[in-house]
């Protein structure tokens, strides 16, 4: 028989893009069958709560969450494991800020090296004061070079770690999260693997690199994908198409989604009934369903629902080399991150040669036409 756990806030919203917080996709499931995956895998079954005050007093230990929250199997039980070594009675988990963490779960609070979430244990009539404790879980590093002209130090960390947990206070911060889970495919390959040959293999672009990541693609049924392709390490859904020497590389795929010929999806979450049009560029990026992108790169983005994106300039950096600066439900927040791009809101159509600032948030439904400096019509 399963233990309890209690979510409180399933009405809440993503700000932003307004869907209802359970219903947005994480590894294109919803976020309400993503905790319950997990919490069945750690032995719990959700209780849907109205508020946090009803809690049942009686119970001889509680475990509860908010519903923004994105967290691992890994990161439940080291909760499990901790609340049976610390005094005390009643807990809130946090998370150890290492690269992993920087890197996809971006911060709620002001202090950029604090990661306390919303996830609590209690003990039946606590009395000691709110402990927090900080998980952290063995760190995989994995590092891209990159120039120095955008990372001074010519380093982009990729690293993973099974212990991670993120909450959800802007499309940004979603992102984060499924680029997380994402590369956290890689983990069980990697766990088996001595040091010495991990380290060999998780170098990119290498032989030994391209057979690892070969071996860890799953695909559906009726997908159509051109001899001269390049996918590794990816999952694919049904009917899923991808065009010739286009590359697809440790990505998830939703079903239906066209890939054209020469496109580029690498490090990105993709979602059902997309096309990437010819020659097409999506790196570190997500996507809900029935998007269209054309012309880019975009990268470190997120496109909501029926969204259309012509040949836009996505920009991701800024030139001093600042970190950047988020719309969150909590009011404008320092992401900590380097690069960072765009999301765009639901339905949203955005003309070509526009230039849209990093972290910026285009609202649902919004539509950019052209500059003026585009032709619109002749006399």
């Amino acid at each position: 028989m399963r233990s309890t756990i209690y979510r409180y806030g399933a009405n809440a919203q993503l700000f932003g893009f307004e869907d209802p917080i359970l219903e947005v996709p994480i590894l294109n499931q919803t976020l309400d069958q993503y905790q319950k995956a997990v919490c069945a895998q750690c032995g719990f079954q959700i209780v849907d709560l109205n508020n946090i005050d009803e809690l049942p007093e009686q119970a001889e230990t509680l475990w509860y969450f908010d519903a923004k929250l994105v967290f691992t199997a890994a990161f439940f039980r080291a909760a499990q494991e901790a609340v049976q070594i610390e005094k005390g009675s009643h807990f809130q988990f946090g998370l150890d800020v290492l690269p992993s963490v920087r890197q996809h779960s971006l911060p709620t609070e002001p202090d950029l090296e604090v990661r306390t979430f919303p996830f609590f244990f209690r003990r039946k009539d606590a009395v000691s004061k709110l402990e927090r404790i900080d998980l952290s879980g063995k760190e995989f590093e994995w590092e891209i070079d990159m120039p120095t002209q955008i990372i001074p130090s010519g380093r982009y960390s990729l690293n993973q770690n099974a212990v991670f947990a993120s909450l959800l206070l802007s499309p940004f911060h979603l992102l984060g999260a499924n680029m997380a889970l994402n590369l956290n495919r890689s983990l069980p390959f990697q766990e088996k693997l001595p040091e010495w040959l991990r380290t060999r293999i998780t170098k990119p672009f290498t032989r030994l690199t391209s057979f690892g990541l070969r071996r860890m693609n799953q695909k559906g049924r009726n997908c159509r994908i051109h001899p001269s392709a390049v996918v590794e390490g990816c999952v694919l859904g049904d009917n899923v198409t991808i065009g010739a020497n286009a590359v697809v590389r440790m990505s998830v795929i939703g079903a239906g989604t066209f890939i054209a010929d020469t496109a580029v999806v690498s490090f990105s979450v993709l979602g059902e009934k997309n096309f990437v049009s010819t020659g097409n560029h999506l790196v570190n990026s997500m996507t809900y369903e029935s998007v269209f992108t054309i012309h880019g790169p975009y990268q470190y983005s997120i496109f909501g629902k029926n969204s259309a994106v012509f040949a836009t300039i996505n920009s991701d950096i800024r030139l001093d080399l600042k970190t950047i600066k988020i719309p969150t439900e909590q009011g404008v927040h320092d992401s900590g991150q380097l690069l960072l791009g765009v999301a765009y809101g639901h339905a949203c159509k955005i003309g070509g040669s526009n230039i849209i600032a990093a972290g910026r948030l285009v609202p649902n439904g919004y539509v950019l036409n052209p500059p003026d400096f585009i032709t619109l019509k002749f006399e």
